[in-house]
């Protein structure tokens, strides 16, 4: 509703939050609903090696020229770009970001240099923008004050523990159904130990710069579940068994794909 509301009068936004707490998704959501025939969408997905002229090209690509120095996107329809990771583009030696110091002239003047010989102004039409970053800090960085004023900034929140087990409890006891009553007792159970170690992990094994690779959000306690969704009646048929597979989920999720994440890095 605030992303419609916002876009209704045509300002920019930004979603920012922690990382799992859908912003991605919550957006993505968003634009699927729009009309394809008055809205044009550009995904452009930020990372380290993003540069200003990566983010000109793509904005280049996506409208076409209607005047001498006006350029949109087809008569009737509006451009929405969104932007994800929007502030992981590394900082320069002048403590710029290339990609936000070209949007940043682009929102205040309304168009962009041409990057050819002559340098031409070029004034851009009916284009709207949509950005998700998460906090600065594990590769991300810090942006520029001046350029998210230009923005209605709104922060997506960390859902509350009540919320998280009533999700996952729910989406466990639906995939538990045609097992037997003493493994859908498990539900709830598993459910609150999952979200207890959840809270442990996160608490005592914060990331430092010799172990960098201790991330944790929810994406892996959605990992943890997505193990268990893979699990079939005919070969588990005691608690013991699927108790087991919690387990090697768990450890999975906390320590392995850590570690392969520090190998990759």
């Amino acid at each position: 509703w605030l992303l419609q509301q916002i876009l209704s009068i045509k300002k920019p936004v930004v979603l920012v939050g922690e990382t799992g707490t859908s912003k991605t998704a919550t957006t993505q959501n968003f634009l699927r609903q729009l009309d394809p025939d008055f809205t044009l969408l550009l995904t452009i997905n930020f990372s380290s090696r993003t540069t200003s002229m990566d983010v000109q090209r793509n904005l280049e690509a996506n409208v076409e020229k209607r005047t001498k120095d006006t350029f949109g996107p087809p008569p009737g329809k509006r451009l929405l770009v969104f932007m994800d990771d929007m502030n992981m583009p590394q900082v320069d030696q002048y403590g710029t970001q290339q990609p936000i110091a070209l949007l940043k002239l682009l929102l205040e003047k309304g168009g962009m240099y041409d990057r050819g010989k002559d340098l031409n102004w070029k004034t851009l039409k009916d284009v709207g923008f949509v950005a998700a970053m998460g906090k600065a800090g594990g590769g991300r960085n810090e942006v520029d004050p001046r350029f998210l004023s230009l923005f209605n900034v709104f922060n997506v929140t960390f859902p509350s523990m009540d919320s998280l087990f009533h999700i996952y409890s729910s989406i466990l006891s639906g995939h538990l159904q045609p097992f037997n009553k003493s493994i859908q007792d498990l539900s709830k159970t598993l459910t609150s130990s999952t979200i207890d170690l959840y809270q442990r992990v996160v608490s005592d094994l914060p990331p430092t710069p010799s172990k960098f690779h201790y991330i944790f959000n929810l994406r892996d306690l959605s990992r943890i579940y997505h193990g268990l969704f893979l699990t079939t009646p005919d070969r588990f048929d005691s608690p013991e068994n699927f108790i087991r597979v919690w387990r090697k989920e768990c450890l999975r999720v906390s320590t392995i794909d850590s570690l392969i994440l520090k190998i990759r890095t």
